[in-house]
C-alpha cells in the first residue's frame, strides 16, 4: 500500500489539556485531516528552556521541537545555523522525510525559519501563515535600549526567509498590506485564508431569553483590545437611563485598571467581570448573549467575532480591521465603530440595543468551505 503524502504543520500555537491557545490551528489541522488524503503531522516548536513533551491533543500527535536561541526574544535567528541542523536531524528521527510533500509553518519566527532550512535538502512546498498584523514580530523584544538594532536585524533576518517560502498566507488582506509597507517583501506566491469557524462547536442553539439587554466580550486584557472605550460606552447608554449588562471574559495587564473605573464609576451591578472559561464553553456563552463587542484597534482577523457570528449573534468591531473585509455593504454602517472612540462605539451598540435581532452566519465562513477553497489553490494542485 501507497503512503500517504505527509502535511507537516510547524507551528509555536497549538493547544493542549491545560492550554486552548492556539485552538484555531487544531480546527485547521483537524479539517485538513478531514478534507485531505494528507497524512498530517505536528510540531510545535517551544523555547530550549521549555519543560513540555510530546502529547496527544484530541487524537493529533504532537512533537515537540525546542529552538536553541537566547531567551527574551533577544536577537531572534542568530542561532538559525544551529537550529537549521537541528531541525534536519529531528525530520531524519521521527521519520517525516519520506514522502514529505508540504510544511505549513504558522508565525514567521521560528517556523518559517525551520521550513526553508529542510526545504534546502528536500524538494518540499513550503507555506507560512501570518496571524497577526505584526507579521515580522518586531515588537517582541524586552529589551528598550536595544529594540532599535533588534528590529532593523529581525526585519531583514525575516524579509529574506518569507521571500524564500512558497507560498505566504494572511488571514486578511489587512495583514498583507502590512507586510507589502516593506520594499524588500518579494514573496513568490500569496493567499488570503479568512480564519474559518468550526460550526459542530459554534452554532445557535435555544435559550432563555435574557431579561435584560447583554454584550459580551472575550478577549485578552491587553491595551489594544482597549475595553476601556467598551466600558465608557455602556456606561454613557446606562447614563441615559438604558438598562444593559456588560459581560467582560479575560485576563491581562489591564484588567486591574478597568476594574478600578467601574467600581469608582459605580457601574458594578452592570459590568461584571468573568474568568476565562474553557473553549468548549464559549459557545453556551455567545449563545447566553445578545451581542458581542470587542473595540479592539489592532486586529488581523479576530476568531471570536466570527464565532459569535457562527451562533446568529451579531457583533460589533472597529474600522479598518480584518473583519471589516468579511462585513456585507449594508451593514458596516451598524457594525463598525470609530477607533478609540466611546461616542461611536456608544451610537452602533444602541443601534442593535433597539433591533435585538439576529445576525444570520454566512456560510462561506465554515471552516470546512474555507479550507475546501485553499486546497483547491493551484499551490496544491501543482506537481500531484
Amino acid at each position: 500500500m501507497e503512503d500517504k503524502k505527509k502535511y507537516i504543520v510547524i507551528s509555536p500555537l497549538f493547544p493542549n489539556d491545560n492550554s486552548h491557545t492556539g485552538s484555531y490551528i487544531y480546527d485547521q489541522v483537524k479539517t485538513i485531516i478531514d478534507l485531505s488524503d494528507y497524512n498530517v503531522k505536528v510540531i510545535k516548536v517551544t523555547s530550549f528552556f521549555s519543560s513540555e513533551k510530546d502529547y496527544n491533543f484530541k487524537g493529533i500527535e504532537v512533537k515537540i521541537f525546542k529552538v536553541f536561541d537566547l531567551p527574551f526574544f533577544i536577537f531572534p535567528g542568530l542561532f538559525n545555523w544551529v537550529n537549521a541542523i537541528r531541525i534536519k536531524q529531528f525530520f531524519i528521527a521521527h521519520n517525516l522525510v519520506a514522502e514529505l510533500d508540504v510544511i505549513h509553518a504558522h508565525v514567521c519566527y521560528p517556523s518559517a525559519y525551520l521550513a526553508n532550512s529542510i526545504a534546502t535538502v528536500l524538494n518540499v512546498r513550503t507555506m507560512i501563515q501570518h496571524h497577526g498584523i505584526d507579521a515580522l514580530q518586531l515588537l517582541n523584544g524586552r529589551l528598550s535600549f536595544i529594540s532599535k538594532i533588534q528590529k532593523y536585524i529581525l526585519r531583514n533576518r525575516s524579509l529574506k526567509q518569507l521571500n524564500k517560502i512558497g507560498l505566504n498566507v494572511s488571514v486578511s488582506n489587512k495583514v498583507r498590506k502590512e507586510l507589502h509597507r516593506y520594499n524588500n517583501y518579494k514573496p513568490k506566491n500569496e493567499f488570503i485564508l479568512y480564519n474559518g469557524v468550526d460550526t459542530s462547536k459554534f452554532f445557535e442553539k435555544e435559550t432563555a431569553k435574557n431579561d435584560v439587554f447583554t454584550i459580551g466580550c472575550v478577549a485578552n486584557f491587553w491595551k489594544i483590545k482597549d475595553h476601556i472605550t467598551l466600558i465608557k460606552s455602556t456606561q454613557g447608554i446606562l447614563e441615559d437611563g438604558n438598562i444593559i449588562k456588560l459581560r467582560l471574559i479575560g485576563s491581562g495587564p489591564t484588567l486591574s485598571s478597568c476594574k478600578k473605573y467601574v467600581v469608582e464609576n459605580n457601574l458594578s451591578k452592570y459590568i461584571i467581570f468573568e474568568k476565562e472559561i474553557a473553549h468548549e464553553k464559549l459557545n453556551d456563552f455567545y449563545n447566553s448573549i445578545d451581542l458581542f463587542v470587542l473595540p479592539s484597534y489592532y486586529e488581523a482577523l479576530g476568531c471570536v467575532y466570527l464565532e459569535s457570528w457562527s451562533t446568529n449573534t451579531p457583533f460589533i468591531a472597529i474600522k479598518n480591521q480584518g473583519i471589516s473585509e468579511l462585513i456585507a455593504e449594508n451593514e458596516i454602517n451598524n457594525l463598525l465603530a470609530d477607533e478609540k472612540s466611546p461616542k461611536s462605539l456608544k451610537e452602533k451598540i444602541l443601534g442593535e440595543y433597539n433591533l435585538k435581532r439576529n445576525f444570520p452566519f454566512d456560510e462561506k465562513y465554515d471552516i470546512k468551505n474555507t479550507i475546501k477553497v485553499f486546497m483547491n489553490y493551484s499551490f496544491f494542485c501543482d506537481n500531484n
